[in-house]
């Protein structure tokens, strides 16, 4: 397939950014934060509980998805409204840090369809055996995945680890040996501190109100159905798709449908039109589903590259 070509006109139209609706993106997913601690408050239930647990996750996973757009910075107009909510509402409160992000994902653009993309790790295996994707989905719910990926992203914001988020690790060499302080120094320069801070605040007004165990909520969201989401997203961005091996977008990334649950758990802020997202990194994510159905209108997705969810989306991984 040769590489498609979108209108110069419409490009200029959807990579147009907007600090009002960059704002409202934010305020989304604290606004479902909010909503998700006042169920369990107004409903205290074991059902409200895991309802709470699965809002809190896709609050997770947006600021992950939001950080990612700041990454590109397409999220605001303003360069320095991006790149500071990006770190310090996005990204720090997942215990992120978005400039390390940044230079990590952009390798993952500029190589995507060749051996050196560094997320290619994560998904050259599949489609893989039922068993096997079983075995990998029950680490996830069983909170191993979560404590790895919170004792991974720490070690590499203090600088002991080489930031990668493909669960690859590399230590990091030093010209002189470094002591724990350093480490420390390196975490709270990284923005550590305020990651920590970020905990206290989610939790301190849930205490004043006399609910404070309620902060567990979030907790367990980080460390069961978070990565257990990001697992089956990154599968069905560029798992098992047309053509690993090609650097056409079209070929090397996938487009999902997402009703509303998966919209909440897997792909909020569009985060589904992945095959597009790669066509025009600058596009802002509300623009997206406009792009989608260009493509679609021009007939140039191949049907490998199109998933109706995420559940065949694990039916296509599995073999």
């Amino acid at each position: 397939m040769n590489t498609y070509t979108l209108d110069p006109a419409l490009r200029e139209q959807f990579k147009q950014r907007s600090n009002w609706r960059g704002a409202a993106s934010v305020a989304k997913d604290y606004s479902l934060m909010v909503a998700a601690f006042a169920l369990p408050i107004a409903w205290p239930h074991p059902v409200a509980w895991v309802m709470a647990i699965l809002m809190l996750c896709g609050v997770h996973v947006g600021l992950a998805i939001l950080t990612h757009e700041t990454a590109h910075k397409s999220l605001f107009a303003n360069a320095k409204i991006n790149d500071w909510v990006g770190q310090y509402l996005c990204a720090l409160p997942n215990f992120n840090n978005m400039p390390m992000y940044r230079a990590y994902h952009m390798a993952h653009h500029r190589l995507a369809g060749t051996k050196d993309d560094p997320d290619r790790i994560m998904v050259d295996r599949y489609p893989v055996s039922k068993a096997n994707l079983r075995r990998k989905l029950l680490r996830d719910l069983s909170g191993q995945s979560g404590i790895k990926f919170l004792i991974g992203i720490v070690a590499m914001s203090a600088g002991y680890w080489k930031f990668q988020q493909n669960g690859v690790v590399e230590k990091l060499a030093y010209d002189r040996p470094q002591t724990f302080v350093d480490y420390v120094r390196r975490f709270i320069n990284n923005g550590g501190a305020v990651s920590i801070a970020w905990q206290f605040a989610i939790w301190a007004p849930l205490y004043a109100l006399g609910h404070g165990w309620l902060y567990l909520l979030w907790a367990l969201a980080f460390l069961i159905p978070f990565p257990l989401t990001m697992r089956i997203r990154v599968l069905a961005d560029h798992g098992a798709i047309h053509d690993p091996d090609s650097t056409n977008p079209l070929l090397h990334a996938r487009s999902t449908s997402a009703n509303w649950l998966e919209k909440l758990l897997f792909a909020p802020h569009h985060e589904h039109y992945h095959l597009e997202h790669h066509l025009m990194p600058s596009c802002p994510h509300w623009n997206l589903p406009k792009l989608h159905a260009v493509l679609m209108k021009d007939g140039v997705i191949p049907e490998a590259n199109q998933a109706s969810g995420m559940i065949e989306v694990l039916r296509r991984v599995t073999r």
